[in-house]
């Protein structure tokens, strides 16, 4: 068993890992750190990557939780573009591209995810791009206005806050959902249909139900796509947003359980003196009922500092969090809070997009287990997330949006 004072080793330099870094050192932790990042970059943000760095609004250095010298304060040795190829429990070594092994005495794995490509003719084209990391933001900010006419492909989360954020630029842009609905994590299909007259609104091609069968080229330059129902799409540049899978190939033969991900424990034990965190992460979700996986900001940050702190200071208390993350498409703000797409079998909606007033409840078998909530405060989101651990059993349905529920002065019903 590793000792306090062994030397950790951290897989990834995502959120995850520098939220631990920065846990473990605020509660005194002493051991030296080493993060391993294939990233050129130190760790960053990623909401800004389609948000404010697409937008043009933020400098990308403004994405960085930390500058690269800071890593030194922390006394954290920071090695990025190295990859690991293989881990090995049993003598505690991590090897890595090239041959170097290097002993740990604890090894958090953050590795994230890797976007999914698009397996169809033409996939591999030069403008045919996945959007991830800070370089595939720089790197579309600058070169999408020259394009003009973008197609973005997946409607959730990132592909639908990609599709904004060049709009709002001032390119044409059309975006491609297999689905019927656009976001369809919002589990409501009025919400979904609210966001996608916004997007219309605001002049955004939206084609749902839709596939692509191909993409087109004049030599090896992007000319538009095809879909399954044979309309033809112009465009010079695509983003592809299909989600993403688990960054865990390097673990074949580990012996560590891998299912959609690194299963661990309550306390993120995957292993002996073996932990994951982040995006990787599958645990017991213990507000949920469920093991999930979730790929979103606070959820790095959370399990990231639970773990450091947890490390530092030899803590024993089991994680419990209300799973919260938010999105912004153009100028609206929305947070979806606990487990809306868990077997819920009736969504309550009070407001609408269009007000920029929603407070959306998510039941099952008649109790609160998710939440989507737009222009409300934080007070508002403090009282959902005790609600979530309660599960409070609803019954009469118009008892959603008054003080029954909440203070009666924050929303009307």
């Amino acid at each position: 068993m590793a000792k306090a004072k062994d030397p950790i080793l951290i897989i990834g330099g995502g959120r995850a890992a520098a939220s631990f870094v920065d846990a473990y050192r605020e509660a005194g932790g002493e051991a030296l750190i080493t993060i391993l990042s294939a990233d050129d970059s130190p760790p960053y943000n990623r909401p800004p990557l389609s948000k404010g760095v697409l937008r043009g609004e933020m400098e990308p250095d403004g994405a960085l939780v930390h500058e690269a010298e800071e890593y030194d304060d922390l006394v954290v040795e920071l090695r990025l573009e190295t990859t690991v190829e293989s881990i090995d429990p049993g003598a505690h070594t991590v090897q890595l591209a090239g041959g170097e092994s290097l002993p740990y005495g604890t090894l958090v794995i953050a590795s994230g995810a890797h976007p999914r490509d698009l397996s169809v003719p033409g996939g591999d084209l030069p403008d045919v791009k996945t959007f991830r990391t800070l370089a595939d933001a720089v790197a579309l900010a600058e070169e999408g206005p020259e394009a003009r006419k973008i197609l973005v492909v997946g409607g959730s989360f990132i592909g639908s806050e990609i599709a904004a954020s060049l709009r709002m630029r001032g390119l044409e842009v059309t975006l491609v959902e297999q689905g019927d609905h656009l976001m369809p994590a919002l589990a409501s299909e009025e919400l979904s249909d609210q966001v996608a007259e916004l997007y219309r609104e605001h002049g955004v091609e939206l084609l749902l139900g839709e596939q692509i069968q191909e993409f087109r080229a004049n030599g090896r330059s992007l000319t538009g796509a095809v879909t399954a129902s044979g309309q033809e799409i112009e465009a010079f540049r695509v983003v592809v947003g299909v989600g993403v899978e688990p960054e865990t190939g390097f673990l074949d033969g580990s012996g560590l359980e891998l299912d959609n991900g690194i299963v661990v424990d309550d306390h993120f034990r995957a292993g002996e003196d073996i932990y994951a965190i982040g995006d990787v992460a599958r645990f017991d979700d213990t507000v949920a009922g469920r093991q999930r996986r979730i790929e979103h900001w606070s959820n790095a940050d959370n399990q990231g500092r639970y773990l450091g702190q947890a490390l530092a200071a030899d803590g024993r208390t089991a994680y419990s969090e209300v799973s919260v993350f938010f999105t912004k498409l153009f100028d609206l703000q929305l947070q979806v809070l606990g487990d809306p797409g868990a077997g819920v079998d009736e969504v309550v909606v009070r407001g609408s997009i269009a007000d920029r007033n929603v407070l959306a409840f998510h039941l099952r078998d008649d109790r609160l287990v998710g939440a989507v909530v737009v222009g409300q405060g934080e007070d508002l989101v403090e009282e959902l997330k005790v609600l979530l651990r309660e599960q409070p059993e609803i019954g009469d349905r118009s008892r959603l949006g008054n003080e029954h529920i909440r203070p009666k002065a924050v929303f009307a019903a």
